[in-house]
């Protein structure tokens, strides 16, 4: 091969990949990575030394900048198993895991063995394809069953989908293997607190709480936990204590990723006051391809939104999808400015077409053949982007969820989400009611405006009432009620769902969040007058 450099010579670059395969056989790979950072500073081109200084950048967590040196070697190297590996995880590290998935599916086609298989599905937990994921994992074990993190992963997805003694099984597995493995500790912890041993959950998270190496994401996931093992003893004001503490970890995390970037809630109220003043939002002709009944499953997070779709996909003629962003290229491309809002309202059908070709495309990618009656796409926050369905999709139906308000902003304040902008609104208390009133007020703006057709489910009316509300729903669907309906705990359970109630909805209907804010009264005093306007408006009672 070929070796060139623009500062070093061939003979220098040679001298170097000696050098640096010497430290690999002395096993001194820091030796390595940093020689080889040296000579690509000074200009070498050898993949071996492209893909060892793109190592040394992800080992100082610069992804950024590790990822063109990586794909600069693959170009050399393109069957190299280990820079394929390090070029699927510095995608996933940057938020990119579809495309992560190439360059391991690559290096699987070459070299099948559990690290790859790893890798891939920790892409597919990223990418919330949770049944492949579990797949992943379970061949990683057949391949390396003394695997502690492949282990401790599928504990995780056992506790979401609420196979709890399995997860518990799995958990200490894990933890026989390595006793420090912070995600099995994670899973026994959950599982224990499903399990009310109380005892054994405290024992867990008393030892990730005083671990300062956890990253933040475990920290976090640490503190809530502890919030939740109290708020089982009903210790409410220690509870929200820790759940506070978890989000200002969260917070400060992704705090500098949020630099620079128009918050959500600054959105919403822009979104809001362009509105109020526009006149008439233009239609467009239905779309000729699509499902017989095209569904939009929105409301605030924490509505109840996850129940809903999980009933209604219990319905032989209806195909649900979970958390999908597949709105997210018009939504970038118009939502941005009011002035692109503006270039939306003026887009001719012929010119809408492609992004709805856009959203299908993204679909197919986990929904690939759509043969039942109805379609229904669920992503809360979706709410935002009516106007953009009224554009792409005016024959669309639209579900809108809905809960007391109180309990909706303190599941949001408690739970545990997957960081983005929408969700570290979530981070402060204060900030969680004003971003649920901004986003209710946009909605009451949207429905003032927007010929859309809307009907309200309300979570609690669900949940007391199962078969009226749910043949109400079937009716408004354009079916009718299915007894399997009733049965869509057992289907729960059987996948794993992406979302913070997964395992509430796997134990089945539950009235036990109906009311819950009255526990934590004290706690939300504050923010009570934001959220009286919407209590009300929706008819719940004050006290």
């Amino acid at each position: 091969m070929a070796l060139t450099g623009t500062q070093v010579g061939p003979a220098d670059i040679a001298a170097t990949v000696a050098a640096v395969e010497a430290a690999l056989w002395a096993a001194d790979m820091g030796k390595a990575m940093r020689l080889s950072e040296e000579a690509v500073g000074a200009g070498a081109n050898h993949p071996t030394l492209l893909g060892l200084a793109g190592l040394q950048r992800m080992h100082l967590g610069d992804n950024h900048n590790a990822l063109p040196l990586l794909e600069r070697a693959r170009q050399q190297t393109p069957q190299h198993v280990d820079l394929l590996f390090a070029l699927g995880e510095c995608l996933v590290r940057l938020g990119r895991p579809r495309e992560a998935l190439e360059p391991f599916d690559t290096a699987l086609s070459i070299a099948p063995d559990a690290r790859l298989h790893f890798g891939r599905a920790m892409a597919l937990e990223d990418l919330s394809e949770l049944d492949a994921a579990r797949a992943g994992f379970e061949q990683v074990l057949t391949l390396d069953p003394a695997q502690s993190e492949a282990l401790s992963r599928l504990a995780l997805l056992a506790v979401q989908r609420g196979d709890i003694q399995e997860a518990r099984t799995l958990a200490e597995r894990a933890l026989a293997i390595d006793s420090k493995n912070s995600a099995a500790r994670i899973a026994l912890a959950a599982a224990a607190l499903e399990q009310k041993d109380i005892a054994t959950a405290e024992m867990a998270v008393s030892a990730l709480v005083q671990d300062r190496t956890l990253g933040p994401v475990n920290r976090t996931f640490a503190f809530s936990l502890a919030g939740d093992i109290l708020d089982a003893q009903d210790r409410t004001a220690e509870a929200f204590s820790a759940y506070a503490a978890s989000k200002a970890i969260q917070r400060d995390a992704f705090l500098p990723s949020m630099e620079g970037v128009e918050r959500v809630l600054a959105r919403e109220t822009r979104l809001t006051h362009y509105f109020r003043q526009t006149g008439h939002w233009p239609s467009a002709p239905p779309p000729q391809a699509g499902p017989q009944t095209h569904v939009f499953l929105v409301g605030f997070p924490r509505s109840g939104t996850t129940l809903l779709e999980q009933v209604l996909a219990s319905h032989p003629d209806v195909a649900t999808m979970e958390e999908r962003p597949c709105l997210i290229d018009s939504a970038k491309a118009f939502f941005g400015a009011n002035a692109d809002l503006d270039r939306l309202a003026a887009l001719s059908d012929a010119e809408l077409q492609p992004w709805r070709d856009l959203y299908w495309k993204r679909v197919a990618e986990t929904e690939p053949a759509l043969t039942k009656r109805v379609f229904l796409d669920k992503l809360p926050l979706n709410a935002v982007f009516l106007p953009l369905i009224a554009r792409l999709f005016p024959k669309a139906k639209i579900l809108l969820a809905l809960r007391d308000p109180r309990d909706v902003v303190l599941s949001c304040f408690r739970r545990r989400f997957a960081m983005n902008a929408g969700m570290f609104e979530f981070t402060e208390l204060e900030n969680t009611a004003i971003y649920y009133d901004s986003v209710m007020k946009l909605i009451e703006v949207y429905r003032g405006k927007l010929a859309l057709d809307v009907a309200e489910a309300r979570h609690e009316s669900l949940v007391a009432d199962f078969d009226s509300e749910a043949a109400k729903l079937c009716a408004f669907l354009g079916l009718g009620f299915n007894d399997a309906m009733r049965a869509f705990a057992s289907r729960a359970r059987a996948k794993n769902i992406d979302t913070p109630s997964n395992a509430q909805v796997a134990r089945g209907l539950s009235t036990a969040g109906v009311a819950q804010w009255r526990r934590y009264a004290p706690q939300l005093e504050p923010v009570l007058p934001v959220l009286a306007p919407f209590v009300a408006r929706f008819g719940y009672p004050e006290n």
